[in-house]
């Protein structure tokens, strides 16, 4: 009877979203997202009166081109393993998604303290900037 029970309680291998999986649309909604607090910033430095605005918004710039070659490089593949976000919603608590994974709907959360600690994360990256308190 027991055995009868678990075959209904299992759970179907093609609904569960990997781990990588997972991380793959959070890296799109963060890469995104990331797109455009640096174009703010490519404005708001153009408009600046400061001596080195032109590299400061090159350096930005540069940044933005390579967030965005990334981010067209992570959509071919969520694309390849048939995940699709439906919508994006930058809310109070952070950004929601809700996408589907295999022909399966799912939601997520991301808390705004999370994005911003994984934009600056991947910022110092494009920058090469170490974050450790060590320097």
């Amino acid at each position: 009877m027991a055995d009868k029970m678990n075959k209904y309680i299992q759970t179907n291998p093609a609904q569960l979203v990997t781990p990588g999986e997972l991380l793959l649309v959070k890296m799109e909604l963060i890469l995104s997202i990331m797109l455009d607090v640096l174009q703010s910033d490519i404005q708001k430095i153009k408009q600046a009166n400061l001596k080195l605005n032109v590299l400061y918004a090159l350096s930005l710039s540069n940044a933005h081109e390579s967030v965005h070659s990334e981010l067209m490089e992570l959509r071919v593949e969520l694309r390849k393993r048939d995940i699709k976000i439906l919508e994006e919603i930058r809310a109070k608590d952070g950004v929601q998604a809700q996408f589907i994974c295999r022909g399966y709907d799912h939601n997520l959360l991301i808390q705004w303290k999370k994005v911003r600690a994984a934009i600056v994360q991947k910022g110092s990256q494009y920058w090469d900037i170490s974050l450790t308190d060590s320097e």
